[in-house]
């Protein structure tokens, strides 16, 4: 098959033929993608940023974590699925066995597996994937997964996010959404969908910022230097209740900590360059609190799943064909994708 392969870090994808995917064990299943998400995390992982953290990849590496497409074959112990189902990728390969999974905290499985991420599981920029039947969604007869690929990551940390911070906004509050990315297009409309508080949208694109209007927000801000002063003004000086951070690159954990009211929320979805540093006497004197979100759970993807097959939330891409990986991880790095890039092996 096809595959868009890292073979060293700071280089280019390369397009080669790789050996297909086998079904391994009787609970495999074998998907022939038809959409894959393209992630901030790819860029990182390409630059080698995660290699200390997750260690150099076993080279070459298919990366590719959002992933949508057809079933193409099941193992033997696989009862829910039959080939040519359409489903979509939960970004984690769990055992459903350990402590952390028994408390539906998978994400924190002692044997968590992350195609595409942890430098060691194949992921789906590629013509097929292999994963589990436990952490896959089936999706309605007859939907294309394609568009739904964005769901898998971007979609889900801003569900997972939104859902963890509800409680936290008050229906007469505001919520601030910085990067109207990737995630936080989604974060923003969800916010909008369980929330009535007041919304204000930050980019430094003023596309992304007209899109955030459509999308429901109240007040659009220009990124810069004077953000935090332009959000004092806009709340008569008391702050907001709640940042979702969707870029994670300085100075915006700074600024998402200078504008919060006391008793605020710093929500951080986007994993960058940034540090969330706060003095103990800030944070306790205006009793802040700072959420970290990784991904979310499989209910909660197929809640998403729900949510966009009911066409409560929008789902814009922008589609590159596998061939043009590259290309779409320029613009990604260059802010000039609109929603999700997604690759159509």
């Amino acid at each position: 098959m096809k595959a868009a392969v890292l073979n060293e870090f700071n280089r280019e994808l390369a397009l080669t033929e790789v050996e297909d995917p086998r079904i391994q064990h009787p609970g495999d299943v074998i998907v022939r993608v038809t959409g894959a998400g393209v992630c901030g995390s790819d860029v990182h992982w390409i630059e080698g940023a995660f290699k200390d953290v997750l260690g150099a990849p076993e080279f070459p590496y298919v990366l590719g974590h959002e992933n949508g497409g057809y079933v193409e074959a099941v193992g033997s112990a696989v009862t829910s699925l039959q080939v040519g189902d359409p489903v979509l990728a939960h970004p984690h390969i769990t055992c459903g066995l350990c402590r952390a999974c028994r408390r539906n905290e998978a994400s924190f499985c002692e044997s968590l597996r992350f195609p595409g991420i942890d430098g060691r599981t194949a992921g789906g920029f590629a013509e097929l994937f292999r994963t589990t039947e436990h952490a896959l969604v089936k999706l309605p007869p007859g939907t294309d997964p394609a568009p739904m690929a964005s769901l898998a990551d971007a979609g889900l940390t801003a569900y997972h996010a939104v859902r963890r911070a509800c409680g936290d906004l008050p229906a007469d509050g505001v919520a601030v959404v910085i990067g109207v990315g990737g995630v936080g297009y989604f974060a923003l409309q969800l916010l909008r969908l369980f929330s009535p508080a007041r919304l204000i949208a930050v980019d430094r694109v003023a596309e992304k910022l007209r899109d955030a209007e459509t999308l429901g927000a109240d007040l659009t801000l220009s990124a810069g230097d004077e953000l935090v002063d332009q959000v004092m003004e806009a709340t008569g000086g008391t702050g907001v209740d709640l940042v979702m951070d969707c870029v994670g690159v300085a100075p915006v954990p700074e600024q998402s900590l200078a504008m919060l009211r006391r008793g605020g929320v710093y929500s951080a979805l986007g994993a960058d360059t940034g540090e969330a540093c706060c003095g103990t006497l800030a944070l306790t004197g205006r009793e802040l609190t700072i959420k970290g979100n990784l991904v979310g759970t499989l209910g909660e993807l197929a809640e998403l799943a729900q949510l966009a097959a009911r066409n409560r939330i929008q789902l814009t891409q922008t589609s590159y064909p596998l061939q043009d990986i590259n290309r779409a991880l320029s613009d990604l790095r260059h802010g000039t994708v609109r929603g999700r890039a997604v690759l159509v092996p």
